[in-house]
């Protein structure tokens, strides 16, 4: 009897935040042979876990334990979003992706970095620093998917509706009354399901689509953008749980809550996005936020890094 072939490999950094924990199930749905690393080593399901700083770690142990990985495919989902100074975000979105870079040499294993629609205008730290990031990535030869607003199961509190999900879950729990003040929310932004994103990420990293991609960037989208207070309306209706809205006009120069972007890729994204892929959105708002709720209702939003 002859022997299967041996799976294939992934390496994915930041495997146990929010974004890391959906690409590794998806590529373990597909029969993918799944390492991580983690700043804690906090282990996945399925997932083969080290823990490895991407930022403290020495070169000679970078490079010696991506040798032991010698994966075919290194995602990168891991990196700084909220609640850090402008150092820990360069040194987490952009010192890191560097280091990775250095220690993979070239040629290396196919290195997927997962961007941010808020490059295209770099207009706060997190977009410098994952434009940074994104722009060594394609110099290396790698491919780089842009992500807009993420939403589903395990949506961090960081975020505005991870945010709305955990104050609902609680008064669910409590009975307190619940009054959400935001922004006013009459924006249309793009949005897409992280378990969407994570079946791209898959995508890219398929024998047979990964060398057309090397050196180029793509943005995801649903092209379909929503209100967000719809969303916000439509998460209060999933609940069950009575709130009240309190919208304020924003002040001189303040930013979106939650980090909410703005900031689209062209309306070419999901032809794009089909075209190399074969991929295109799935999930409508109503699934993402139901993912959302019965995650905040029962385990609670999923850790961030």
């Amino acid at each position: 009897m002859s022997r299967s072939a041996p799976a294939a490999r992934v390496l994915v950094l930041g495997s146990s935040g929010f974004v890391g924990r959906h690409v590794c199930a998806a590529f373990l749905a597909r029969g993918w042979e799944v390492h991580g690393w983690t700043r804690s080593g906090r282990e996945e399901p399925g997932v083969i876990t080290r823990a490895v700083d991407l930022v403290r770690a020495e070169p000679a142990r970078l490079a010696a334990e991506l040798a032991a990985v010698a994966s075919d495919t290194v995602v990168n989902a891991a990196g700084a979003v909220w609640g850090v100074d402008e150092a820990e975000m360069a040194a987490s979105n952009e010192t890191a992706v560097s280091r990775v870079l250095a220690a993979l040499g070239v040629p290396g294993a196919h290195f997927v970095q997962l961007g941010s629609v808020h490059e295209h205008r770099a207009a706060t730290a997190y977009g410098r620093t994952k434009a940074a990031a994104s722009a060594r990535v394609l110099a290396a030869g790698g491919t780089v998917l842009r992500l807009p607003n993420l939403l589903g199961p395990g949506t961090p509190e960081g975020s505005f509706l991870g945010r709305v999900g955990a104050q609902l879950a609680h008064a669910a729990r409590t009975g307190e009354e619940v009054t959400v003040t935001a922004l006013a929310l009459r924006e249309r932004r793009e949005f897409l399901d992280v378990r969407d994103a994570a079946e791209a990420v898959v995508a890219a990293a398929h024998p047979a689509t990964a060398g057309t991609l090397r050196g180029r960037s793509l943005d995801l989208a649903t092209g379909r953008p929503v209100e967000v207070r719809h969303l916000l309306d439509l998460l209060i209706r999933i609940s069950g749980v009575p709130a009240r809205v309190a919208e304020r006009l924003p002040a001189p120069g303040e930013a979106p809550p939650g980090g909410l972007a703005g900031v689209e890729g062209g309306p070419a994204g999901p032809v794009e996005a089909a075209r190399l892929l074969g991929w295109h959105a799935v999930r409508e708002p109503r699934e993402s936020l139901r993912g959302l709720w019965e995650a905040a209702t029962s385990t609670g939003p999923l850790a961030t890094g």
